[in-house]
């Protein structure tokens, strides 16, 4: 989905407050500097080693993997004085020297050689177990717990103190024969969630059309999609085949067909899966001394509990009743225009009513929109507002990769690299379906530079607006990786903070594709013309309709992962749980033949804990109301935020940074009003 951060099993160590990699700079550290420094680390210098084959990259991880359990073992019965050298720094250099496998995570998901992709997934499990036998160490706990705190930096205090608790949380008190137990559990879950994971992505299924059924469609769309000797479009679950159809297709079946073929993939498969997935969490959890998955998976997040949780959804889903019923009852009247007898609005029709009404009501033509949105020119427009907005350069990096498609670039501050990225951006087979960004490594003060990983599935040509906005997104998700990697430890650096904040600065990016001012440097026609002003003031005056209802979507997800993972899983049925859900919050009917538990991915990667979108999205608003009262393309306000916000990383709690930079404490309120006022 649009707004996915992947993320692996949450480790409970010191060295893991930060998520695995998924879905995080030296200052002052060139590629040159770092290769003196560690000349054996090829693959840590230049990147993702893509010449491995499955058997070598096993290899790779039986190494890496080997040494760090010795040199794990080594630091157990360590006797010399505690210290945060001896104790912390030693399992940083464990951590460091198991990066060449922490992208692991992100070749199962993208990789074109299935080998490669299993070894990753088993070298993945392999990772997680190790993080899982920290994480319930009992000596190492007690190292830790040795150390003198007295003469600490606040920010190394706090990291103690966060490490501390997320090994009691993970259980270390517990006898060693519970401490086995949990591992070989979370082991066992590790290998479940993969498989689900994996079962949505190799699930492709396909609607076979003809020409006369694709009426309304762009031409681009359909001269890439010619007919065969028989006449016969196959059109695949991939968003580049069905965003379009969903959103311009005239035929009604069609877009129905494909809404069932999308929300069909994984089922069965996905069925048992996914139930045994959460009765293993749901015995994990009770084993760690929690009611529920829920309740441990929220324990050290912002949001606290599953109960804030839902007192913060229902807040949000009664802010909405008014402006989603009225929303609804717009569409219902369109759709009438068409169908006189039509009772209803279903799913595969919104998109076509919104853009219908969105020509109509508010004169703005969606075809029109994407013929200044090239994919190129999308992609050099993203990076010149980032080199703009924060002073820096993004040029090419000229490094191997696993596909051609695949992009590779640095990001230089002052002539020194301060962090570099892939971008695998295009669709092909048994490739990750949605838009992620992984943290392949994190940016160490003064010892390594940050790298990062996009799968995304755009078109090569003609991109639609809202394609454009996830592309942002992601790309938020990786400025965010490479801006926080500015503290000395690895269990503060990177994304490492708590995780219901980090969707919250690449929503907030999200803004700046709606700025006319940014948009007008890079969204050209084939002409070459710049997109007017009159068509972007067209588009941000109907940017607010479809929010309600498209919300309220989000809090039925975020409905559906709360309620399977904050109860006893033998009291309810996947199904009948999903269809209740559905009735109460959903607003636009349950389609027949949809399954959409077994390959809604988040299931798996965030657990209980959609609800995320949605807490985020409000820090976001708060956030977004300093560059919007003080201006969108003010550098001093964007350094201030990236010194304050995105450079704190995990070194205190999120809610502290945020305030840092507000000048208050954070507030939902403005975000609430704003849904009201729909």
């Amino acid at each position: 989905m649009k707004r996915h951060l992947l993320t692996a099993l949450t480790v409970a160590t010191i060295a893991a407050c930060q998520p695995a990699p998924e879905e995080t700079q030296s200052q002052g550290a060139t590629a040159e500097a770092e290769t003196k420094q560690q000349p054996a680390r090829s693959m840590l210098i230049d990147g993702i080693d893509s010449s491995l084959t499955g058997a070598q990259y096993t290899e790779l991880c039986d190494r890496v993997m080997e040494k760090a359990i010795a040199d794990f073992a080594a630091l157990e019965s360590d006797t010399s004085p505690a210290t945060l050298a001896s104790v912390v720094g030693a399992f940083d250099q464990i951590t460091y020297d198991m990066q060449d496998i922490r992208q692991s995570w992100y070749m199962k998901a993208v990789h074109p050689d299935e080998a490669v992709r299993d070894a990753a997934t088993k070298c993945s499990e392999r990772y997680s177990d190790f993080s899982s036998q920290v994480g319930l160490s009992r000596g190492y706990y007690d190292r830790l717990a040795a150390i003198d705190t007295s003469n600490l930096k606040d920010t190394e205090k706090y990291m103690l103190e966060l490490g501390l608790k997320s090994f009691r949380r993970a259980g270390v008190d517990k006898d060693q024969q519970t401490r086995d137990k949990i591992r070989a559990l979370r082991k066992e879950i590790t290998e479940i969630g993969n498989e689900f994971d994996k079962n949505i992505r190799s699930d492709v299924r396909y609607v076979t059309t003809t020409a006369d059924k694709l009426v309304g469609l762009p031409q681009d769309y359909l001269d890439e999609r010619p007919a065969d000797e028989n006449g016969n479009i196959r059109l695949s679950t991939d968003s580049p085949d069905t965003s379009p159809v969903f959103k311009y297709g005239e035929n009604d079946d069609l877009r129905k067909q494909l809404r069932i073929a999308v929300r069909a993939r994984g089922y069965p498969q996905n069925v048992d899966i996914l139930k045994t997935l959460i009765t293993k969490r749901h015995e994990l959890a009770n084993m760690l001394g929690f009611e529920n998955f829920a309740a441990l998976s929220m324990d050290d997040k912002m949001i606290g509990s599953p109960e804030n949780a839902d007192r913060f959804l229902t807040t949000i889903g009664e802010a909405l009743d008014g402006p989603v019923d009225k929303e609804v009852n717009v569409l219902l009247q369109r759709l009438q225009k068409i169908d006189p007898d039509a009772t209803e609005v279903n799913a595969w029709q919104v998109s076509y009513l919104m853009n219908l009404i969105r020509q109509e009501d508010y004169a703005l033509d969606s075809k029109e929109v994407r013929e200044y949105f090239h994919y190129d020119k999308v992609r050099d427009g993203i990076f010149g507002l980032t080199e703009d907005l924060f002073g820096v350069e993004i040029r090419k990096w000229g490094t191997t990769t696993w596909h051609e498609e695949v992009e590779s670039y640095e990001i230089v501050e002052n002539g020194n690299i301060i962090g570099r990225f892939y971008m695998d951006n295009h669709p092909r087979d048994n490739k990750y379906k949605h838009a992620a960004h992984w943290g392949l490594r994190s940016g160490i003060k003064d010892k390594q530079i940050a790298l990062s990983g996009l799968a995304q599935n755009f078109p090569k040509g003609l991109m639609e607006h809202n394609q454009v906005e996830t592309f942002l997104h992601e790309f938020g998700h990786l400025l965010h990786n490479i801006f926080s990697g500015n503290q000395e430890w690895f269990a503060i650096t990177g994304m490492s903070m708590e995780r219901d904040f980090v969707e919250a600065p690449s929503q907030m990016l999200e803004e700046w594709i709606w700025d006319y001012d940014t948009i007008k440097n890079f969204a050209t026609n084939a002409k070459g013309e710049a997109i007017p002003k009159e068509l972007v003031d067209k588009m941000v005056r109907a940017r607010d309709f479809g929010l309600a209802t498209g919300t309220a979507a989000q809090i039925y997800y975020a409905n559906l992962s709360l309620n399977y993972y904050n109860r006893e899983p033998s009291s309810f049925d996947l199904e009948s749980m999903m269809l209740e859900l559905s009735e109460k919050f959903s607003p636009f009917p349950h389609v027949e033949g949809t399954h959409f538990y077994t390959n809604f991915g988040h299931l798996n990667g965030y657990s209980s804990n959609y609800y995320t979108y949605q807490w985020s999205l409000a820090i976001a608003t708060d956030l977004f109301s300093r560059f919007e009262k003080e201006g969108m393309r003010n550098k001093a306000i964007a350094k201030e935020y990236r010194d304050k916000v995105l450079g704190a990383a995990g070194s205190k709690p999120a809610s502290e940074f945020v305030e840092d930079f507000l000048g208050r404490p954070f507030s939902p309120d403005a975000y609430i009003e704003k849904l009201k006022s729909l």
